[in-house]
């Protein structure tokens, strides 16, 4: 019966250890080990968000929706792309916001990304009678909240 007891006591004092606060100066491994499972939980989770890898502009995207010929620089009548990367599982809305040295919006459009992992989204604009020359940026947006911008010029 002792036996019994004392290991119903070591569980209490475990299960007291786990439960402290991870800011906590405790030396004690449950507290380690408390702090620990929050960090893997974390981890895995983060696949499940939806981010931008990369942003790439160019002139011409392929059929997999990215850029073929990476650039930075275009003539006032060329047709601007930019191929931007997405990584997660967990669907979301991708915007493009492009904008003129002095901040004007040029233009915006937004995509629903289905959150298939890996995956790339296409955005263009394009101005027959010429885009002003001058500085230009495109702002990427997911669900409304700019993580990546772009700088390119229109000489």
């Amino acid at each position: 019966m002792r036996h019994l007891t004392w290991i119903a006591a070591a569980a209490i004092v475990a299960l007291g250890a786990c439960g402290k606060d991870k800011g906590s100066s405790s030396a004690s491994s449950g507290g380690a080990v408390a702090a620990d499972t929050t960090s893997a939980a974390a981890t895995a989770n983060a696949g499940t968000v939806l981010r931008v890898a990369d942003v790439a502009l160019g002139r011409h995207v392929d059929a997999a929706k990215k850029v073929t010929d990476s650039t930075d620089t275009f003539a006032p009548r060329d047709e601007i792309y930019a191929s931007v990367h997405t990584t997660g599982a967990r669907s979301g809305k991708v915007t493009a916001r492009w904008t003129f040295q002095d901040g004007q919006v040029v233009d915006e459009r937004s995509e629903n990304i289905a959150g298939t992992g890996d995956d790339h989204t296409e955005f263009h604009i394009s101005k027959p009678s010429g885009w002003p020359t001058g500085k230009y940026t495109v702002h990427i947006l997911v669900d409304g909240n700019e993580v990546q911008t772009k700088d390119f010029t229109v000489k």
